[in-house]
């Protein structure tokens, strides 16, 4: 047994009856690296990454290899999830090496801890198209020892900053700039960016979406609307259970590799929430519904909410997810041949391990059951009920990850005060405090996502409740962000800028935002737009969540103030603020012993119409008149887009 039995993270606890000599990441790891002069051998992985398991069961775990790291290298092991901050940057250099990203992240190390080479998955021996770790770990063996300074000269030093784009300008010509640029890279035939392997993006969706809403071209929010559905139709779908896979390895988002992340579906619940909201079309609702019960039924736990369930089970990939024919009739009976036609097992493609990834298509649905989409939905929702219910009795689930972390919490939090799901956020941040920590349980102090998005969270808790114990804790915890700032945006401690949705929205973007909607509540002391500036002038489709908070920016936040006068209208009013669409608002529901905090030029409106609950709607220097029928802030909102 390693060094690793007694670590909180699954991924490392996992690791611990390997026979290579694991130690996690600290200080005093390559202290002893330094003291034996011996090369670090790094292991970047997760609980949920199937090929992780795979390097670890296949390579890891061969004594051969084990004895060859054991001797030469000293040999540390990071769950990606724990230390994110680390997993960031050892990406970026290995990419720039070998042109290789992802997990698992193999790094090779000096003993001083500079990188000089690293990749991704490799076999024992050379197969899948690579070469074998033996034979790899041999040949740097072999430079290290014979032609040390080709290692030494070209090692990369861990400190070695992360560079943003030029400072560039917050304008429309922004905006149109990248919106062209992302539609350049939009796949017209399925959706999605890029023509391979398919990672949803929900801040392009969500931009995308805005973009229509801010000019009134519906290009954005087609493109939005078509990748949603594709999505929902294919394989990344869990068509039995709900929820999202992370990726699939096809365009068609067909076949996927099978984990599921809590950040994830947090992320596209949001995602098809709002689209819900600009649309009306049940598909995303349904979608959102499905999503959210997969949450509340597999990562549910007693503090809040897992972090992931693995992708293998029983030592086959997909095995929980993927169907026979046979077992459809063992589930359904006589109805087993609908959905075989409707879960397309007879279409080509999606076979893993000999089985079938189900998917479905609504406008064939459409033709089969000649029909609403009501009513196909309502008749895939029977199907899936049935479904399910024979998956949980007839097979194992994978594995859950039951740690808590703070930030897809926090993510998740927001997203559901934001969808009126209030008490399953409440459970998640009755314990929040100023102090935020990398699990919500406590523990290590917590990174700017932690940080990031627990004030997210606690704005949004005090938009639903309006409990002014939310105000004040939000104001705590923008202090505490402050102190994130260096000279070109949001650092962690270390100095490292964290840039980048990839895909998940980067934490610099959802700082931005945070501090975005609590000007809206609050006068705020950094200059947000110059902060802006220097990280948005990049390739949009990392940066799009930060390009939504600069069109938001351009075109105007919303503040809907709902002043309560305790006659049974505020509820009404407020209900419909929330639920309406508008890229980025803030709404405020009042009683009139808080008004003094408000805008000078809201307060001054507030004396007139005393007695009758009423909201107005700001963005800018601009209020209106009050509003006492809920369908006008819908009207009003939409007004102010055009």
């Amino acid at each position: 047994m390693n060094g690793l039995a007694n670590s909180e993270s699954l991924y490392l606890r996992e690791a611990s009856n390997q026979p290579v000599n694991w130690l996690p990441w600290s200080k005093d790891a390559f202290e002893k690296a330094k003291k034996e002069n011996k090369l670090i051998l790094v292991d970047v992985g997760a609980a949920w990454c199937h090929w992780c398991h795979v390097m670890d069961e296949e390579t890891y775990s061969n004594q051969e290899i084990a004895k060859i790291i054991n001797e030469n290298f000293i040999a540390i092991k990071v769950d990606r999830d724990e230390m994110p901050e680390v997993d960031r940057k050892l990406q970026l250099i290995v990419s720039e090496i070998s042109g290789e990203s992802g997990w698992p992240l193999t790094v090779f190390m000096t003993p001083e801890g500079n990188v000089f080479f690293g990749g991704t998955f490799f076999p024992p021996e050379d197969s899948y198209g690579r070469i074998g770790f033996k034979r790899l770990l041999n040949e740097i063996l072999r430079i290290w020892n014979t032609e040390r300074d080709k290692i030494l000269n070209s090692a990369i030093p861990l400190s070695i900053k992360v560079k943003t784009g030029n400072e560039g300008q917050l304008n429309k010509d922004l905006i149109e700039s990248s919106f062209s640029l992302l539609t350049s890279a939009y796949d017209l035939e399925y959706g999605g960016l890029g023509k391979s392997m398919k990672f949803p993006h929900p801040k392009v969706d969500e931009f995308m979406l805005a973009y229509s809403a801010w000019t009134g071209d519906d290009l954005g929010k087609k493109l939005n609307n078509f990748t949603l559905i594709k999505m929902f139709e294919g394989g990344i779908f869990d068509q039995v259970g709900g929820g999202f896979h992370r990726y699939t390895t096809d365009r068609e988002w067909i076949t996927p590799h099978f984990e599921k992340l809590l950040i994830d579906n947090a992320e596209l619940l949001e995602d098809y929430y709002v689209t819900y909201l600009a649309t009306g079309k049940v598909e995303f609702l349904e979608a959102y519904n499905l999503t959210y019960e997969f949450i509340k039924r597999d990562l549910e736990n007693s503090i809040a909410f897992s972090n992931s369930i693995d992708a293998d089970s029983d030592g086959i990939e997909g095995g929980y997810y993927t169907w026979t024919e046979e077992e459809i009739k063992d589930a359904l009976g006589q109805e087993a041949e609908l959905a075989i036609k409707l879960f397309g097992l007879r279409k080509e493609g999606g076979v893993v391990e000999g089985r079938k990834v189900l998917r479905v298509d609504l406008a064939e649905a459409k033709k089969l059951i000649n029909t609403d989409i009501n009513i196909i939905l309502q008749k895939l929702r029977d199907l899936r009920r049935r479904m399910l219910e024979y998956r949980q009795k007839n097979r194992k689930m994978p594995r859950v990850d039951t740690n808590s972390y703070s930030y897809p919490n926090y993510r998740l939090a927001e997203v559901l005060f934001q969808s009126l799901k209030i008490d399953d956020g409440l459970k998640i941040i009755k314990n929040l405090t100023p102090t935020v920590s990398r699990r919500l349980t406590g523990g290590k102090e917590g990174l700017l996502e932690d940080y990031a998005s627990a004030l997210l969270a606690s704005i949004s808790a005090y938009e639903v409740t309006a409990d002014e114990r939310y105000y004040s804790l939000s104001l705590e915890l923008y202090n505490k962000l402050k102190d994130f700032l260096g000279a070109d945006g949001f650092e962690e401690p270390n100095g490292e800028l964290p840039y980048g949705d990839m895909p998940n929205e980067s934490a610099n973007s959802l700082a931005v935002r945070g501090i975005l909607k609590l000007s809206m509540l609050y006068k705020i002391d950094i200059k947000i737009e110059k902060i802006l500036s220097k990280l948005v002038n990049s390739d949009p489709s990392f940066v799009s969540g930060l390009l939504l908070s600069a069109g938001s920016i351009i075109n105007g936040i919303a503040h809907v103030v709902i002043v309560d006068e305790k006659d049974d209208k505020a509820e009404d009013l407020h209900k419909e603020a929330m639920t309406t669409y508008y890229p980025l608002k803030v709404v405020e529901k009042i009683s009139d012993d808080i008004k003094d905090r408000l805008d000078s030029t809201l307060r001054s409106m507030l004396n007139d119409n005393r007695g009758k609950s009423r909201a107005y709607i700001c963005i800018g220097n601009t209020c209106s008149m009050p509003i006492f029928e809920k369908e006008k802030i819908k009207l009003l909102l939409k007004t102010k887009l055009s």
